[in-house]
């Protein structure tokens, strides 16, 4: 129910102070104390027949109740991370690939390579176009580095 919620908002085209003030409506609060009283109806339940998994669930929503609903508070957070998740992934996926990188310097390339990409990926341009369009100003001469960034140089094919 939540999550039809945010995305009824999303539809609507809801600024943030607008979604704040829908999250904080009766009626969100109302299905918060039916989803807290009903996990706490099923954690007093004889748990003999309940799968581990099933537990785990609960303890975890019971343990981080605050945190998992701390999006209600603030009408610019989204309802779950799934952008930082993905955004980390091929990240995570190269680190656990990596055992190292032979030294700080090569740490702090990857490091940098992988901060570009994922602000390329972000502002949904193509990574392909963004490094032509970025090597081919500098090898004319342009410096305006600020004017090179991802959210810019997609903007305009080259600005020097």
């Amino acid at each position: 129910e939540f999550f039809m919620r945010e995305r009824k908002y999303d539809d609507a085209g809801l600024t943030p102070k607008e979604r704040f003030q829908e999250r904080q409506s009766l009626e969100t609060k109302e299905l918060l104390i039916e989803l807290r009283s009903l996990l706490d109806s099923e954690q007093s339940k004889d748990s003999e027949f309940r799968s581990r998994y099933y537990k785990e669930a609960l303890n975890y929503l019971n343990r981080f109740w605050k945190e998992i609903f701390a999006y209600l508070d603030d009408g610019e957070l989204p309802i779950d991370n799934n952008l930082a998740e993905r955004t980390i992934r091929k990240l995570t996926t190269q680190r656990n690939n990596s055992l190292h990188y032979g030294s700080d310097a090569g740490a702090e390339m990857a490091a940098t390579y992988h901060s570009v990409i994922g602000t390329v990926k972000l502002h949904g341009s193509s990574i392909w176009n963004f490094i032509g369009t970025f090597f081919k100003n500098i090898f004319n001469g342009c410096r305006d580095y600020v004017n090179m960034v991802p959210d810019k140089i997609t903007l305009a094919a080259s600005q020097c």
